[in-house]
């Protein structure tokens, strides 16, 4: 009997086995154990069955023992145990995607209808004492060892039980879920890179601790067939150590198997998309809730696996990177000896979702919350767009008259969580298309219903990353003074609630299943931050500007200087960000107005390299690029006059030039390709922050409260960069009125702040050139900014003098009060809706990010809650919010992203810029976000939620909203401290500013121009009504303020000379190669000021020289003034010393040319400007000018031909403003097309509707004659 079994086992084993023979083999059947030894595998058998991916190849599989227990009597509830010793397998890379062996498919038998034989393998429970696994590749090999592997059925529930209870059978679709769990003791992965570029790079090696795999296999009953999966990988928390030679290792590994993995999946996904897609949908029919069966069925919708998807389960990842000796350590002296840095990572979360199609919603994913990103939206746009454009492309047909019809545009789906939405037009096409080619067919043409069918057949494969919280801390170094490490860069978690994520990112790929090559959407990554704290630490720049370089190598290292570069739409935002720049160790404790912090905040700043559409009056449009460059060229000097050079560089690249009229469109050709619509040039990035505003903070004068300096103004940007990102060229815009205010110690603060990142940058451009093969690189920054106006913060030099004086003791300059009556209609409605309180316990400034730009009311929102944060706080308390102050949050936020959204409505003519110092926010937090529960029907999933849960505590739950205490310190910054001290101020305002900075082969230089330089003075105010009314003051101002309209004539004439410039050169100097440290450098500051007449008090020049005084003796930076018609009107108020003394008089200097140079040494010369002997000449004595007569006719002759370049020039723009309107009107044509389109499908399926009805009629009425013909 034993011989018989033995034999048939032997006939079945051998077909996967090599030299199996019968001495291989000890069996008891009686007891139902066995045992083989020393088995030797088909490798290219099992290749195939195993269905590996296609760019690995099985080489040998060995295995020195394996036993085998049955219990004959218990098979329904005890699963038969395979124990395994030792594994040996060997994996090779193949360049060249695998293909599949055609004999493999005959080595098993066809699998029939799901029975008890079935039943008893899946339920196998596998254990493996020892895994070894060798990888072979051309570029590496690696191994990988793997201990005490068990492979078990378990409940849903992931626990240990019956057989019977770890699979659970739909009864209505005749499908089946299996629940799995697969855990190993620990792994160990090491490779080694090998080559010529990657010799000398260490071994890579990583640890991992007790992991576990949830596994959910969902099977077909009919044949056995397995139609979907869910992968749920949850290690324990990982601490890994790697060095810059590591990492370099690593990426050389994952650049060897980029290409072959990226053909063979690509290949493999489309071929199993196309088995997915023509899969029967099997619908579930509705049943009353009653009886065994219904609860099966809904027992098997909780743990349905609707597509294959692979999840990562990170509860905490510790990562400590080091640099070695070398050229990856930087010379900096405090990092000569090496440093670290930690990064660390809680709860992270990443999905892969290879089979999803294009038009289905993602409510069934696993914790995955579509409302609460709008990445969705964007999404949806960017298919709607894809879709008309293709259709358009392929099919363009004119318009008929019967598509004149109104149809509704938009329809009603189910999203999730029983929330409806709009379904754009995309949407409703992909997902109609199939079931109306039958009854558009006489209507639509057979081109565009082939389109519609293939559209309905597009597959993406999505990756989402999702991380609760993450920390990277200052780079420690090896010095004596060790401290506790502090956090560069952490989450502000007192803004949102526990379940709210710090990072959500989704990489989106489009495909069509099989073999077809069809016209794809481009790939998409969006990526929302939400609010963070960025600490500047000098250290940890640097050290990381010489650590990634190395880290990081060339693209001909790398094999992929051929590859083109990648196209994708990207979209990055970052909500309430925050950067901070810390004090050093000068602090000085003593001086209670010196803060300890800078915070630079903004609402929400975006990046993008993809265009919002022309009809979208906001920032990111081609148009909004136009108007940037039109007023870089409007305010940037002549070329010939200072602070201009010949050898600058041009901030307006010809990149913009013709990204803005469309004329950088890539060519695909006409041939039908994936990449046939791929053709908007996507190398130009825009910027966005609204608004951006700064606040000192930590100073002991205003109570640790966060005082202004940069009231909120929003700002863009615009970005193009070489390929290699060796050169970049950036233009900016503020909108609207820029406003800052500052104290001496504040500046003070600024100053070295200043010293450090001049430092910090001159390090980095250190450690740059010590790289091998290191290019030059060159950057340029253009930016205008309409106006700013600074406020110089003085002792008063009347203490005695505390009034509540009206508005006029902060005066307004007569443009802004001729601004105010052009707008007083807006601001009296803005005053009746939110008025201007002077109470200063319930003054509170509105954030551009609350408030309709447009009527000057808040946005309307659902649900209002918030919450204190718990109040025990630190001594000097760092304001846990920081949104510049803006007690409004307490009317605030439905949801973070939404209520920005809602509120961020952008309107360039105006500017909603108010003071950002307050201190409401530190108490009070977001909570109502709007997001769905994570569904927890997956063991793995829930205990993943519980651990993110027991990770996010520090908020307190309040049922209302109380406030600490009514004690001044809880109020904002205006009324806080009730600061009484007096104060006195100065106002300058500068119009029209161009700021342009490049840098580049050793040498920096910053120009400035500015026109109308304002002054004006308040000698004595308190403080804290200071604040108050220069708030108020600025919102109105700020409001009321309106870009001047320029004409076409003044849009193309050259800037006159500005009357105030000036030009910052610092060059380095050449120097030994066996020095080290920083090079040796040379500044020189040059201006320029002319035609101006400020009128000053005494009491105030002499503050403002002491304001500008410095507390540190530094070496005197050569500068070289040129004043012209300069008048100085100077009021002596300062109180006589004699009673007898005459009244003080005015002091009035007229400065018509004057030179002030200054040398290394710092030594001051004052004298007449350098004069050339022509200028010296005597007047009295003639002499004839052949010269000066042939120059003045060359300039009357190039003055006429300017006035002709200058006619054809508004001729030309006019011309590009034609074209930006024809491309704007074929944009809304493209758009009344795709309505159209939608209309004419909807009326087709109503005609066809009316058809079915009238048949049915006709029907009727003949059955009920030929049933009266009956009676007769």
């Amino acid at each position: 009997m034993v011989t018989i079994i033995k034999n048939q086992l032997l006939k079945h084993l051998s077909r996967f086995t090599k030299n199996l023979s019968p001495e291989q083999i000890s069996l008891s059947a009686l007891r139902g154990s066995g045992e083989l030894q020393d088995l030797t595998l088909d490798e290219e058998l099992l290749t195939d069955l195993l269905e590996l991916p296609g760019w690995v190849r099985l080489t040998s599989a060995k295995c020195n023992r394996a036993s085998f227990r049955i219990q004959w009597t218990k098979l329904k509830t005890v699963p038969i145990v395979l124990n395994l010793d030792e594994v040996h397998i060997a994996l090779e890379v193949c360049q060249e995607p695998r293909v599949m062996n055609p004999g493999a498919a005959g080595a098993l038998p066809v699998p029939g209808k799901y029975s008890y034989i079935h039943k008893v393998i899946d339920g196998i429970s596998v254990a493996v004492n020892h895994v070894q696994i060798d990888f072979n590749c051309e570029a590496f090999t690696s191994s990988v060892q793997i201990s005490r592997v068990t492979v078990e059925s378990r409940t849903p529930e992931g626990r240990k039980g019956d057989l019977r209870l770890t699979r659970i059978k739909s009864p209505d679709t005749g499908q089946l879920l299996i629940f799995k769990e697969l855990e190993w003791q620990s792994a160990r992965i090491e490779a080694k890179a090998h080559g010529a570029a990657n010799a000398n790079l260490p071994p890579l090696r990583l640890l991992l601790g007790n992991t576990h795999c949830r596994i959910v296999i969902k099977k077909r009953l009919s044949d056995c067939a397995v139609i979907g999966s869910r992968l749920a990988i949850c290690p324990e928390p990982l601490a890994w150590a790697l060095t810059d030679g590591q990492l370099r290792a690593m990426l050389a590994c994952a650049v060897a198997l980029a290409k072959p993995v990226q053909r063979a999946t690509a290949a493999a996904t489309r071929i199993k998309a196309l088995r997915k897609i023509e899969e029967p949908r099997e619908q579930i029919s509705s049943r009353p809730a009653t009886g065994e069966r219904d609860i099966l069925a809904r027992m098997f919708a909780k743990h349905d696996v609707r597509e294959t998807s692979y999840h990562l389960l990170a509860p905490r990842i510790d990562l400590h990177l080091c640099d070695d000796p070398g050229l990856g350590r930087s010379e900096k002296p405090s990092l000569s000896n090496g440093g670290a840095l930690q990064v660390t990572l809680v709860s992270m979360q990443a999905d892969l979702f290879p089979y999803h199609k294009a038009s289905d919603d993602r409510r069934h994913w696993r914790g995955y919350r579509e409302a609460a990103t709008p990445h969705s939206q964007w999404l949806s746009q960017a298919l709607s767009s894809f879709c008309t454009t293709l259709l358009d492309s392929l099919d363009p047909r004119p318009l008929t008259p019967s598509s004149k019809m109104s149809q509704p545009e938009k329809s009603e789906e189910p999203v999730s969580n029983g929330i409806k939405h709009k379904q754009t037009p995309t949407q409703h096409n992909a997902s109609t298309a199939p079931s109306t080619n039958s009854t558009t067919a006489s209507q639509a043409s057979p081109t565009r219903t082939r389109i519609l069918q293939q559209l309905g057949k597009l597959m993406t494969t999505c990756l989402v990353l999702r991380i609760d919280d993450f920390t990277v801390y200052k780079v420690s170094t090896g010095s004596k003074n060790r401290d506790a490490p502090r956090p560069l860069v952490s989450a502000e978690k007192a803004t949102l609630p526990g379940d709210a994520g710090l990072l959500h990112a989704e990489l989106t790929f489009f495909y069509y299943p099989g073999d077809v090559c069809f016209p794809v959407p481009a790939p998409k990554l969006y990526v929302q931050l939400s609010p963070v704290r960025i600490s500047v630490d000098v250290n940890t720049v640097v050290w990381l500007g010489a650590f990634l370089p190395h880290v990081v190598p060339r693209g001909q290292d790398m094999d992929i200087e051929d590859a083109p570069p990648a196209y994708m739409d990207v979209r990055m935002e970052a909500i309430m960000p925050k950067l901070v720049l810390e004090a050093g160790p000068e602090h000085v404790s003593a001086q209670r107005d010196r803060p300890r912090e800078l915070h630079l905040c903004t609402a929400r700043a975006t990046l993008t390299n993809v265009r919002e559409s022309p009809r979208a009056n906001s920032a990111g449009t081609r148009a909004d690029l136009a108007s940037i460059l039109a007023a870089l060229r409007r305010s940037a000097p002549p070329r010939d006059q200072f602070p201009c050079a010949v050898d600058d560089m041009d901030p307006i690249h010809e990149q913009f030039i013709l990204h803005a009229d469309n004329l950088d469109d890539i060519d695909r050709g006409t041939a039908m390709s994936p990449e046939l619509l791929w053709r908007e040039n996507r190398s130009v990035w825009c910027a966005r922050v609204e608004p951006l505003w700064a606040d000192f903070c930590g100073a002991r004068a205003t109570n640790y409260k966060p005082a202004p300096l940069l009231d909120a103004t929003p700002l863009t940007a615009w970005l193009c960069f070489a390929d290699d990102f060796s050169r970049i060229w950036i233009v900016a815009r503020t909108c609207g009125l820029a406003g800052l205010q500052l104290n001496h110690y504040q500046m003070l603060f600024l100053m070295r702040q200043l010293e450090r990142i001049s430092e910090m940058t001159a390090w980095l451009a250190h450690d740059a050139e010590r790289q091998p093969d290191a290019e030059d690189g060159t950057i340029v920054v253009g930016v205008v900014v309409p106006a700013v106006e600074l406020t110089f913060v003085l002792p008063s030099n009347c203490p005695g003098q505390e009034s509540s004086r009206d508005l006029d003791s902060v005066p307004l300059d007569s443009s802004s009060l001729q601004d105010l009556k052009m707008e007083h209609q807006t601001v009296s409605t803005l005053g009746a809706s939110t008025p201007l309180e002077e109470n200063c316990s319930s003054e509170a400034t509105m954030a551009p990010s609350m408030m309709d730009r447009d009527s000057g009311v808040l946005a309307t929102t659902s649900v209002e809650v918030y919450q204190p944060i718990p109040i025990e706080e630190p001594p000097p308390p760092s304001p846990g919010l920081s949104f510049g102050g803006f007690s409004s949050m307490r009317r605030g936020f439905t949801s973070l992203v939404t209520s920005i959204d809602s509120a961020l409505t952008r309107d360039d003519t105006r500017s909603d810029a108010a003071s950002t110092a307050s201190s409401d926010s530190d108490r009070y937090v977001v909570v109502g976000l709007a997001a769905e529960s994570p569904d927890d029907a997956d063991m793995a999933f829930r205990e993943f939620e519980h651990g993110r849960a027991a990770s996010s505590s520090g908020v307190e739950v309040a049922a209302e909203v109380v406030e600490r205490s009514s004690s001044p310190s809880d109020h904002s910054v205006t009324s806080s401290c009730r600061r009484r001290d007096v104060i006195s101020t100065s106002t300058w305002r500068l119009n029209n500013i161009h700021i342009v900075h490049q840098s580049g082969g050793g040498r920096t230089c910053l120009r400035l121009a500015a026109d109308d330089l304002k002054s004006d003075e308040c000698n004595a105010i308190p403080w804290d009504e200071f604040q108050n009314r220069l708030k108020n003051k600025f919102s109105m101002r700020a409001r009321a303020w309106l870009e001047p309209v320029v004409s076409e004539s003044d849009e193309l004439a050259p800037r006159n000379e500005p009357l105030v410039a000036a030009r910052l050169v610092r060059t380095q100097l050449p120097r030994a190669p066996e020095d080290k440290g920083l090079a040796p450098f040379e500044e020189l500051l040059e201006a320029r000021i002319r035609d101006l007449s400020i009128a000053l008090n005494m009491s105030t020049a002499l503050a403002l020289a002491e304001l500008i005084e410095d507390e540190v003796v530094a070496p005197p930076m050569p500068l070289e003034v040129l004043i012209e018609n300069v008048k100085l009107h100077l009021i002596e108020d300062r109180p006589t010393r004699s009673i007898s003394s005459p009244p003080p008089q005015p002091l009035d200097i007229d400065l018509t040319t004057l030179r002030m140079t200054r040398d290394t040494a710092g030594v001051v010369r004052l004298g007449p400007p350098v004069s050339t002997p022509s200028t010296i000449a005597s007047p009295a004595t003639p002499q004839p000018q052949p010269e000066l007569d042939e120059a003045r006719e060359k300039i009357d002759r190039l003055n006429r031909e300017n006035e002709e370049l200058r006619k054809r020039l508004v001729t030309l723009a006019r011309i590009a403003e034609d074209n930006r309107e024809l491309r704007a009107k074929v944009e809304e044509a493209s758009v009344l097309r795709q309505c159209v389109h939608s209309a004419q499908q909807e009326a087709a399926s109503l005609l066809a509707d009316k058809q079915e009805l009238l048949e049915a009629m006709r029907i009727l009425q003949e059955q009920i004659s030929g049933g009266c013909r009956g009676k007769r």
